[in-house]
């Protein structure tokens, strides 16, 4: 009887863990790294700080969100690829360099698509936009929504660039994206592919005569120390894109996946409101610390324009032109609907 009693206890105490082992398998617990490029002040970080915020607080701490910002996991690419094979769990790449994992993506990387940031993101959130974003699940990617970098400007270290002649023989640093490169190669520049971590180098030693990006990462990452002559083509609005690794996302409870897509959008939102002022007060603090701003003349903008004609009629075929016919037209850009009909 003794000895039955001790195997009764024991198997109690077996089912007993057993029951409790259940319910911690039933609440798993995550770390999830979420890399980018971008500065850690920048207004990227701060929706993606709040993302981190939402996501722990909502699961009580289950899963936690690790931001890694300035390029600490590396570059946009290195960053894709390791979000692909889960060495890390998210990143924010540019849609330039991740239009090297799912082509449809490369009719974004045609310039002066969008006229203002309203106009983008009619597109980004339509059917059109969704539907893009829902092609990478072939990368092993999952898209939580569209981010947002901004317009792409010009900065120059010697000289102010106002019409697209002025570019000629200029070396000016690009993303390795094949439609940007093929772009300013059409107006005679000199296109160098960089990683971003080298460009702030470059610059400073005269490898690249020059750099294009947004005001608020030109100016957060120092690169108008060396580039202080900044010009406002706004030739690219560049979409970033919130990625989560495929398998990891599907391993999820449901409920874990939706506190996931919820905190994304609230993300998104606040990285929406903040652009809408960021690019004015960059712009002034850039001025304020000895950097000079242009603003084109409707007839310089419109000669930069008309500089793309001939990029369009050339580089529509090697692209989803079907794609990118609903994107012009979505945008009301008639200029280049026309030119590639």
């Amino acid at each position: 009887m003794r000895n039955t009693s001790f195997i009764a206890a024991g198997t109690v105490a077996a089912l007993s863990l057993a029951v409790w082992s259940g319910s911690v398998v039933a609440e798993d617990t995550h770390t999830i790294k979420f890399g980018n490029v971008i500065s850690p002040d920048d207004t990227q970080n701060q929706g993606y700080d709040l993302f981190a915020e939402q996501v722990t607080e909502r699961t009580d701490g289950r899963i936690e969100v690790q931001v890694y910002p300035d390029s600490q996991l590396g570059g946009e690419r290195e960053m894709i690829e390791a979000t692909q094979f889960g060495d890390i769990e998210m990143t924010a790449p540019s849609v330039g360099v991740l239009a090297n994992f799912d082509k449809s993506l490369e009719v974004f990387d045609f310039p002066f698509i969008f006229e203002d940031a309203a106009t983008a993101y009619k597109v980004l959130d339509s059917e059109l936009g969704k539907e893009m974003l829902a092609g990478l699940a072939d990368s092993g990617l999952i898209a939580l929504g569209w981010g947002e970098n901004g317009f792409r400007n010009l900065a120059m270290t010697d000289g102010t660039v106002t019409l697209p002649e002025d570019m000629e023989g200029i070396k000016l640093r690009t993303m390795q994206v094949p439609m940007h490169i093929a772009y300013w190669e059409s107006i005679g520049a000199a296109p160098t592919p960089l990683s971003f971590p080298e460009v702030f180098t470059s610059l400073q030693q005269g490898v690249v005569d020059g750099v294009e990006n947004p005001y608020e990462l030109l100016y957060s990452a120092r690169l108008t120390e060396p580039a202080n002559y900044l010009t406002e083509t706004r030739h690219i609005y560049d979409p970033e894109v919130i990625l989560i690794n495929k398998d990891f996302f599907e391993g999820l409870s449901e409920e874990d996946q939706m506190i996931i897509q919820e905190a994304a959008d609230a993300a998104v939102d606040k990285i929406r409101t903040l652009k809408k002022t960021v690019s004015d007060e960059i712009r002034a603090e850039i001025e304020a610390e000895g950097g000079t701003v242009t603003d084109l003349t409707d007839e310089e903008r419109q000669a930069w324009i008309d500089s793309a004609i001939p990029f369009y009629k050339e580089n529509a075929d090697k692209v989803d032109t079907d794609k990118l016919k609903a994107i012009l037209e979505a945008a009301g850009n008639i200029t280049y609907l026309e030119a590639i009909q």
